[in-house]
């Protein structure tokens, strides 16, 4: 009655179809239950979504028997926690897989890092959500989630057959392998995989055909992968345990498939929660605590069962594209803390595959029911509720296909099987083979994508699209698809997995009792000494050998939220909310692994051209809305949560910092001593302030982006010349007192911030052709900090010939001085010398087009070094004029 009360109030609202396709229902149910599919000429047809869920659906959730009871305790719990999931982690697994539950007993707990579920059979079990349940508070200003449910990742095994059907329609679950087939067998886990081809992009419009600049989607990164089992081996034929949801046709690029296997995943939960994200209560906006509450990936039958979240920035549920089989239900977010703006309060949302999201409430998100970038589906969304949402529910992706939104409701914000163009850097056709089932939203969008179909049945709404549209404002039978085609698959019985699961009173041992090495596992690990960066005797060490090796270029700006977007390097201070790995958020620890591999032993890393990829089109307007692209290169200061920048979100506070950033660099300068590699830490970057206009125009220093009220010092609107600006002028006028003293508080932060590491060297920005008085300036700032604190770090004068020359010929400035960086100024064999002044509001590659001489070699490089080792014994020499980055001992 509820349902049909909500729905009768929405039928006097204006609807209108965009070319919309008026039918019958594509799916039809007899009274016996027996449910009728339209079928197209090739045989597509809407999927069967039942396989969305816990072991492929219609299985109850298991309850574990718990093996350690945990208590909260004074101070942070999180390391007590940890150890009784590493203890049952460490159980041998019973016949049905299952380790054992850690239970948290009534109360409160505080996190300030993160819990980590890594093996299967495990559970993490709370007594309750409501006032005297359990309640773990993520404490500090990581961005990080509270609890990862995360293993290894996929290890394909040899192999891959080509599907020989000329189609395999949608819905389709038997594939032609010819004698390949008979090398699989039951059981076996396989990858199916529907290649990309020129041709598919053609005819969807997204290819550089369509004049769409940059926004289009490449061959290599667009192919499609499902997770699947073989149920049967029948000739040279086999059957999946579930459907596909893309057609894979030959003509558009055809298949294939390869076997894979991954170890220990399955039966993986958290349950009976409360997590709670702290933040700052004098910014409504706050962005600088935990972002997640729940991230699962590379997981197979796992759940998310009566965990209710609040404050957390971006999701309450975060499912990754490695997480099939998962069931989320009775799940709940409130009261979510961040700014109003793009991929934040992403509140339940999936790029996996057979994922089912049940009984889900949230409450003022933003794109509160969606799935991501080519997730393979089936993906469903049954019975789910959004109050006051802000954005859209459907796909945030490119080709999200197999999507079943079953009787949502929507209470602000639209509902869309849509194509999203230009949006987020081209994601294009967003959803593909798709359903909304008896849902409601003040917007419905429903189009039809070339090459596939999108259906809405029994929709309440307004009503845009050319979509096939049937019954709307009516109601339909079945009343829930998804326990419809359950029920035909596996019987009545199988919707009694979907009731809410019940919690009894239960208990188990201590962690005190059968913890045995609890002392040790809480006690802080020792400090290790590591490969610390020393200057001795004019020469740059690490662990008391010479420094020598390359030099690692950092991305600026580039990167897409899909694999293989586009090659891009690593960025400490890169934001990609809820991704980790290469061209996303970097893991650090494995980002400095893989530059010992590469003998790669020195990264200099400066904050990024900009905050966010809508800027990479470098127009200089304003943005209409703070819908801000990812991934996020995050800049130094803090967000106020006051007023509007440039880019839609809050304003800047020039005398506050962003703590993620800081902490980043931290951690990676703590990982380069224990591994011998050197973080070059350059303040600025100046890039920001010459050149291309839009490279200032979301510049925290700008007037209009701070609330520190720089306008006397920066004019506006800014001074552009056609699109170029030239800001620097203004930027090193230091006449100003009060902007004087935030440069002076800032570089006294960035030397802060990395006191207590060693292997960091400072130098005063990135691309330096800034003016002399400014190095004096920043040198003046060092010494003071040195002095107040008895701490001497690295520093290195990194600029022009002429001011690093008067700087070393000035003592007091020149003692400050430990390493001389030849990077802006060379000499070539003949003994030209590139050397322009500074302070010439020049960038130094607009000098560089302006030279006309030759490039310098290695030969002139080590004569220039020579020269400045003998006039400055005391002083190490770098250079980043190396063929490729060379960092050589000199």
């Amino acid at each position: 009655m509820r349902l049909r009360a909500r729905h009768l109030l929405l039928l006097a609202l204006p609807f209108a179809f965009a070319s919309g396709k008026q039918v019958d229902p594509f799916v039809t149910q007899a009274r016996d239950g027996t449910l009728t599919y339209k079928t197209s000429e090739r045989g597509d047809r809407v999927p069967d979504f039942s396989h969305a869920g816990y072991r492929g659906g219609g299985v109850p959730l298991p309850d574990v028997p718990v093996r350690v009871l945990v208590s909260p305790a004074d101070g942070d719990d999180g390391a007590r926690i940890q150890a009784a999931i590493d203890f049952v982690s460490g159980l041998a697994p019973d016949a049905n897989q299952l380790r054992g539950a850690v239970l948290l007993a009534p109360g409160r707990y505080e996190v300030g890092g993160q819990l980590r579920l890594f093996a299967g059979g495990v559970v993490l079990r709370g007594s309750g959500t409501g006032e005297q349940g359990t309640l773990i508070v993520a404490t500090g200003t990581d961005r990080r989630a509270l609890i990862a449910v995360q293993r290894d990742g996929i290890r394909l095994l040899n192999g891959e057959y080509r599907i020989l059907d000329p189609q395999v329609p949608v819905n389709g679950i038997t594939l032609h392998l010819g004698a390949n087939a008979t090398l699989l067998k039951k059981g076996d886990r396989v990858q199916v995989i529907r290649r990309a081809s020129k041709e598919w992009l053609s005819a969807l419009g997204m290819d550089v055909t369509a004049g769409r600049q940059q926004f289009v989607w490449k061959p290599a990164a667009m192919d499609l992968e499902w997770e699947r089992t073989i149920a049967s081996v029948d000739g040279d034929h086999v059957t999946l345990d579930a459907p596909l949801t893309t057609a894979i046709d030959v003509a558009l690029g055809g298949g294939s498939v390869m076997p894979w296997s991954r170890q220990n995943e399955v039966n993986i939960g958290v349950e009976n929660l409360r997590l709670e994200s702290a933040y700052d209560p004098a910014n409504p906006l706050d962005e600088q605590h935990a972002w997640e509450a729940m991230n699962l990936d590379n997981v197979r039958d796992a759940w998310i069962a009566n965990v209710t979240a609040v404050h957390f920035a971006g999701s309450a549920v975060n499912l990754g594209a490695g997480a099939s089989r998962v069931t989320v239900q009775d799940c709940v977010s409130l009261a979510p803390v961040s700014e109003p703006g793009g991929y934040r309060r992403h509140t339940f949302t999936t790029a996996g595959t057979q994922t089912l999201f049940l009984r889900c409430r949230a409450e003022d998100g933003r794109n509160d029911f969606t799935t991501g970038y080519k997730a393979g589906g089936p993906n469903v969304f049954l019975e789910c509720e959004a109050a006051r949402s802000t954005g859209f529910s459907g796909s945030v992706g490119s080709w999200s296909s197999g999507i079943l939104f079953d009787n949502v409701t929507l209470d602000g914000g639209t509902l869309e099987l849509n194509n999203r163009d230009t949006w987020n850097q081209g994601v294009g056709w967003a959803a593909a083979n798709s359903m909304l089932w008896q849902c409601s939203a003040p917007v419905v969008i429903c189009r039809m994508p070339p090459t596939a179909q999108n259906w809405a049945d029994a929709v309440w709404g307004q009503f845009v699209g050319d979509g096939w549209w049937s019954q709307v404002n009516e109601y339909i039978q079945p009343v829930s698809l998804y326990r419809a085609q359950l029920a035909a698959r596996l019987g009545a019985r199988a919707a009694d997995a979907l009731a809410p699961r019940a919690y009894a009173a239960a208990t188990g041992p201590k962690i005190e009792e059968v913890v045995k090495d609890l002392a040790k596992r809480l006690a802080p690990k020792p400090s290790v000494a590591g490969k610390p960066l020393a200057l001795q005797d004019g020469l740059l060490t690490v662990g008391g050998s010479p420094l020598s090796g390359r030099e690692v270029d950092i991305s600026w700006w580039r990167g897409y939220m899909y694999e293989k977007g586009e090659p891009t390097g690593p960025s400490i201070t890169r934001f990609a909310p809820g991704k980790s790995g290469p061209i996303f958020t970097d893991d650090l620890d494995e980002l400095t692994a893989q530059m010992v591999a590469a003998k790669q032993v020195v990264l200099r890393h400066h904050y990024g051209l900009w905050y966010e990829r809508r800027r990479m089109d470098h127009e200089r307007m304003r943005r209409p809305d703070g819908d801000v692209w990812p991934p996020f290169y995050e800049q130094p200061f803090a967000r106020s949560g006051q007023g509007t920048a440039w880019d839609g979100l809050s304003r800047y506070d020039l005398t506050k910092y962003n703590p993620w950033y800081f902490a980043r660099l931290k951690e990676f300068a703590g990982l380069a001593r224990d591994k011998g590699l050197v973080l070059v830490n350059e303040m600025y970057f100046q890039h920001n302030i010459l050149e291309a206009g839009a490279h200032w125009v979301d510049s925290p220093w700008r007037p209009t982006n701070n609330i520190n009220d720089t306008r006397a010092q920066f004019p506006e609107p800014p001074p552009f010349t056609g699109d170029r600006i030239k800001i620097a002028a203004e930027f090193y006028n230091l006449a100003n007192p009060a902007y004087r003293e935030l440069h002076r508080a800032y570089i006294r932060q960035c030397l802060a911030n990395l006191a207590d590491e060693p292997n960091v060297i400072h130098t005063l920005s990135a691309e330096n052709s800034g003016p002399l008085h400014f190095m004096q300036f920043w040198l003046e700032t060092v010494a003071e900090w040195e002095k107040e604190t008895g701490k001497h770090p690295l520093i290195a004068l990194s600029a022009c010939k002429d001011v690093q020359d008067t700087i070393l010929a000035d003592p007091a400035r020149a003692a400050v001085v430990d390493v001389i960086d030849l990077t802006y100024w060379f000499r070539t064999d003949k003994g030209d010398e590139f050397a322009p002044r500074g302070g010439t509001d020049l960038a130094p590659r607009q000098h560089l087009r302006l030279w006309k001489g030759r490039r310098p070699s290695a030969a002139s490089i080590r004569a220039m070094a020579q020269e400045y080792r003998t006039k400055f014994p005391g002083k190490a020499v770098i250079t980043g004029l190396g063929e490729a980055g060379d960092v050589q001992p000199r």
